[in-house]
């Protein structure tokens, strides 16, 4: 345990890059304080703003929460009527408050129009669905924010533990002192395990603390009543109507977060066991991080635009092209991975694991089987 405590507190001292974690996360508090300051609601014919207007939304929403109906969906519309927009073109606000623009949003064509409507879309096949008897209404406005938020935290957060974790190995090389460290009584052994899980350990407490600010904010500001409303917008699509609560999809997103996050400590660590410098193990982890974005949206799309999928061949290469992007750190927390076929699950974790623990062990070989002449 002291070996371990020593190894943490090398790779975690960094003042610096400390520093940039409290920014980092403060910024995305911040990004979370601002959607709830910025709010305006109507209410009875008045007028709330910021953090007033949420209390008095989620009050309202609490009249309307359990099971949505078609009957409490026409009591909102009597009660407040259709939202719209204020303002010209360049600034626009949501007139209304969450219940009349959630009526508005789901269940007219106010996105096809973007004019406050005067009836209910007989056409819109995506309001049905909140009808069914199993979407549960309920204030999500600021847990909908955080599922947005909540992706772009971990990318910054890998892109951090990148810079963290790319010197433990390469570190010791660029400064000549890995074999004097290597001849000690086990420096071939328990060390190494101890960097391995103190690189862990950093990965693991960084996501927790993060994510526990931004969820102890946004359950501050607006409460957890949310949590058991039923995901809307895309989410009810990935969800089957509202059968997936906004918690369920924290809890999904907490978990693939905490995949990412430890796949990719484990490919920084094995870059540093093969890098000679830290600038060429921060370069290489760079690299193969956002590979997958380029694979995805540049290599896919062209394939797509060729119709490689007509052929066997190319969609066979297509599907392993997604399975391996969505397998790796950058796509495994991003709400997308829902979109895939159901299929690819059952590949998207074994292809995580095996490069998760092939980078463990290979990181461990190379380091304890280093050569200065390599």
């Amino acid at each position: 345990m002291r070996l371990l405590k020593m190894e943490f507190y090398k790779i975690a001292y960094r003042p610096v890059m400390n520093l940039g974690f409290l920014l980092m996360t403060g910024i995305f508090l911040l990004i979370l304080y601002q959607e709830a300051a910025g709010t305006r609601t109507e209410i009875d014919g008045k007028v709330y703003y910021g953090l007033e207007a949420v209390a008095k939304e989620r009050s309202l929403a609490r009249e309307y929460e359990g099971i949505f109906t078609l009957e409490k969906a026409e009591e909102i519309v009597e009660r407040f009527g259709f939202s719209g927009y204020i303002g010209g073109e360049m600034v626009r606000v949501r007139e209304g408050n969450f219940c009349n623009q959630f009526v508005t949003d789901k269940m007219t064509d106010f996105f096809q129009t973007e004019k406050r409507p005067d009836k209910f879309s007989e056409e819109e096949n995506y309001g049905k669905i909140y009808l069914e008897g199993n979407f549960r209404f309920g204030y999500t406005r600021g847990w909908e924010k955080l599922l947005e938020v909540w992706h772009l935290a971990v990318v910054f957060l890998n892109i951090w533990l990148i810079l963290m974790v790319s010197p433990v190995f390469s570190e010791e090389y660029s400064r000549n002192t890995t074999e004097i460290l290597l001849t000690a009584k086990k420096g071939k052994s328990e060390d190494i395990r101890r960097k391995t899980e103190a690189v862990m350990a950093l990965g693991i407490l960084s996501y927790l603390l993060m994510m526990a600010l931004l969820l102890g904010v946004t359950a501050v500001i607006y409460g957890g009543e949310g949590l058991g409303a039923g995901a809307s917008g895309n989410y009810t699509m990935y969800g089957k109507a509202g059968i997936w609560s906004v918690g369920f999809f924290l809890f999904i997103q907490f978990l693939t977060g905490l995949a990412s996050v430890l796949l990719n400590v484990s490919i920084a660590l094995y870059l540093s066991s093969k890098c000679m410098r830290p600038v060429s193990a921060v370069t290489a982890g760079m690299f193969l991080y956002f590979l997958p974005c380029g694979m995805n949206e540049i290599l896919f799309q062209m394939m797509a635009g060729m119709g490689a999928a007509n052929y066997f061949w190319g969609w066979i290469l297509m599907d392993m092209i997604r399975i391996y992007c969505f397998s790796m750190p950058v796509y495994l927390p991003n709400p997308g991975i829902l979109f895939i076929p159901s299929n690819w699950l059952k590949y998207i974790p074994v292809l995580a694991s095996a490069v998760l623990l092939l980078c463990i062990w290979r990181g461990y070989q190379n380091y304890r089987n280093y050569d200065k002449s390599r």
